[in-house]
């Protein structure tokens, strides 16, 4: 997906952003990347844990 793409090109420019990570991980589980969007979910959380109080949803298996 394009908006993926300037996700990635985004987070290398500036490092990481937990607002970035956290919408590429919600793009990612639409894509159907789960694991890699509980990747970006994980690491968004683990830079600002507050974030998770705006993450909803649950993964299935």
């Amino acid at each position: 997906m394009a908006m993926i793409a300037a996700m990635d090109e985004e987070l290398e420019k500036g490092g990481p952003n937990a607002n970035i990570l956290k919408e590429r991980g919600r793009l990612k589980m639409l894509a159907g990347d789960k694991k890699g969007a509980m990747e970006d979910l994980r690491q968004a959380v683990s830079l600002d844990p507050s974030i998770v109080d705006n993450i909803t949803g649950e993964f299935k298996k």
